[in-house]
């Protein structure tokens, strides 16, 4: 008889104020967030890491070396060779010839006197930079004599030069052929080798380009040039250590090249080695202030240490050079993110998705970000778009997934609390589905049972407020058995389950069960007033008035405010026989203003609270 009567679960207004203050309730990882029910209730879910955010997304440092770059790289090099070659030429000339000074015989004359004459011909126009006849006369010279090393080596040599030449014009596939021609002559030209590495490289073949670097090298110890480009090379391949040992010597040989300073810092990014690879970049901005890869780096290595606001500026700055800078955008979301400034967020995530529109993470952060600000809505648009995306990528977890399918159970469920003011139904169905995602993708993840019966308990909740009897027994057995598989991993969250278990059972009419369940909870969490409430209940369903009223005054002490439990509170004692706490309860409830909650206990008193 006494349980027809009825009993009040946490009010809509604690929740709220509950649900954003996720940090009372992180445990090892995971967070507990209290979500109302169509009640006024509150079941709690279980975060799989954080309620703040979902896995962060870093972004990848670019890696790549503009055209510019690289043709700026060939001149340097190309430089060089020819300085050191001066100082101390790489091969042995042949004696310099004036073309106007050929005898007129000079077809007459044996082939190895001619080819000489030739090749001093050559020589020549190699000085006066007029490689096209240098390559001409090397050539003749040649065919006459094919055992005259100098002539040889001389036209390895024009044909190298003429290949540089051609690639600083950007005409890397053309200067190809002049430097293998050059290598047939002279396998060992330096000058042709670091010539044919540029072109490999401009052409993405990273292996040829490395093989080639590497061989100029070994032919030319002193061309430092090399160690720049070579370096970029090994770090693109993931071989940090000899990145570093190249980087680290262009870096001694020419201490004040921005883009020099540019890629070791990403090497000490990669590294884990934070304030230097800042300290790198920081002198790249001085070097070269109109690099946007510069401030990007920059802004990750200021989030890597926490300085938040200095990476904002960063990225700011690199948008604004480079307006189609994807990961700039999406590091920035980010940094917005941590610094809580969730609406600067959501349009800086906006702006990465537009320029890729296909990126699982940045869906699944701008879905955070939504969800931080409260549009729960556009929040769930996003996650579905990021489980889309990532499905489709091999990027991705099976367990990444599942986290965002977990995250959009929650926010299905976030969106009752609206949809109830709206007359709108809830769509707990559709939350079970994404959790039941989450539980297949999870490999057994105990967060992903415990929110799939904090589903199922509030689906049956919905069925109870329809009336339909058997939907929700059937729900509510769903719940159980997913809640105890979760309570019995025992995890370090193991109160949310257990108070989500003890609830379900209360409306299983296990109350025992219940009781066992949320005495568990309180012990564990004894500021959880909502945890106190549910317990009184569970007493209250026992006729266990002792207990019930001693929780229910607990939970007052705690909030003085808990509108839920100073009902309850006077309910219980009314049914135990005490008059005088039943009326102090009902005018607590009229000095709250809670003038609906105390016309109820009215009601059930039959007026004689009031008297």
């Amino acid at each position: 008889m006494l349980n027809k009567f009825k009993v009040l679960r946490s009010s809509l207004s604690l929740m709220v104020i509950l649900s954003v203050c996720s940090a009372c309730f992180t445990v090892f990882g995971q967070d507990l967030v209290p979500v109302s029910d169509i009640t006024g209730g509150s079941s709690v879910f279980v975060f799989r890491n954080s309620a703040k955010a979902s896995k962060k997304y870093s972004s990848t440092s670019k890696a790549s070396r503009t055209k510019a770059q690289r043709l700026e790289s060939a001149k340097r090099i190309k430089t060089q060779y020819e300085t050191l070659a001066k100082e101390q030429p790489r091969r042995a000339r042949s004696t310099v010839v004036d073309p106007d000074k050929l005898p007129p015989s000079v077809r007459t004359m044996p082939k190895d006197q001619a080819s000489r004459l030739f090749a001093g011909v050559g020589e020549y126009y190699i000085d006066q930079n007029d490689l096209e006849n240098s390559v001409n006369f090397f050539r003749e010279s040649v065919t006459l004599d094919a055992k005259n090393k100098k002539a040889v080596d001389g036209l390895s040599d024009a044909l190298a030069a003429k290949g540089n030449e051609l690639l600083i014009r950007d005409q890397a596939a053309t200067a190809k052929a002049f430097f293998l021609e050059s290598l047939k002559n002279n396998p060992n030209n330096a000058s042709a080798l670091f010539g044919l590495g540029e072109v490999y490289n401009e052409l993405d073949q990273a292996d040829l380009a490395i093989a080639n670097y590497e061989k100029a090298l070994a032919n030319d110890k002193a061309l430092s040039e090399i160690y720049l480009p070579l370096g970029v090379l090994y770090f693109q391949k993931g071989e940090i250590a000899k990145a570093d040992e190249l980087l680290t010597k262009a870096l001694a040989a020419a201490p004040d090249m921005a883009e020099t300073q540019l890629f070791l810092g990403m090497i000490r990014l990669s590294q884990n080695r934070n304030p230097e690879a800042l300290a790198a970049f920081q002198r790249a901005k001085q070097l070269d202030p109109e690099n946007a890869d510069v401030y990007f780096n920059s802004g990750e290595a200021f989030t890597r240490i926490g300085r938040t606001n200095e990476a904002i500026a960063d990225y700011q700055k690199a948008v604004s050079l480079r307006p189609k800078y994807f990961e700039a955008w999406r590091g920035l979301g980010g940094a917005f993110f941590d610094a809580e400034k969730y609406p600067d967020s959501v349009a800086a995530y906006k702006q990465a998705a537009r320029l890729k529109n296909d990126s699982g993470d940045v869906f699944a952060a701008l879905g955070d970000a939504h969800r931080m600000t409260g549009n729960i809505v556009e929040a769930q648009s996003n996650y579905d778009l990021a489980v889309l995306f990532m499905s489709r990528s091999k990027d991705y977890s099976k367990d990444e997934i599942a986290d965002i399918y977990s995250k959009i159970g929650y926010v299905i469920g976030r969106q009752c609390e609206i949809n109830q003011k709206n007359f709108v139904p809830c769509q707990w169905p559709t939350a079970i589905k994404a959790l039941e995602k989450a539980v297949e993708l999870g490999g057994g993840n105990t967060a992903d049972f415990a929110n799939l019966g904090w589903a199922y308990y509030n689906a049956a909740r919905i069925d109870q407020y329809e009336k339909r009897e058997s939907d929700r027994l059937l729900k509510l057995q769903s719940a159980k058995t997913n809640l105890q598989k979760a309570v019995a991993t025992n995890p370090p969250y193991v109160e949310g389950p257990l108070l989500n278990l003890g609830m379900t059972l209360t409306d299983l009419g296990d109350y025992n069960g219940a009781v066992d369940a949320l005495s568990k909870v309180v012990k564990k969490e004894p500021k959880w007033v909502f945890a106190l409430n549910e317990l009184g209940i569970a007493n209250r369903k026992l006729d266990n008035y002792k207990e019930a009223i001693n929780n229910f005054k607990k939970a007052i002490d705690k909030d003085p405010n808990f509108a839920s439990a100073v009902y309850n509170l006077g309910e219980a004692e009314f049914r135990s026989g005490n008059m005088g706490g039943a009326k102090q309860a009902y005018q607590k409830l009229v000095k709250m203003g809670q003038k609906n909650l105390a016309a109820q206990l009215e009601l059930i008193t039959m007026g004689a609270v009031k008297k």
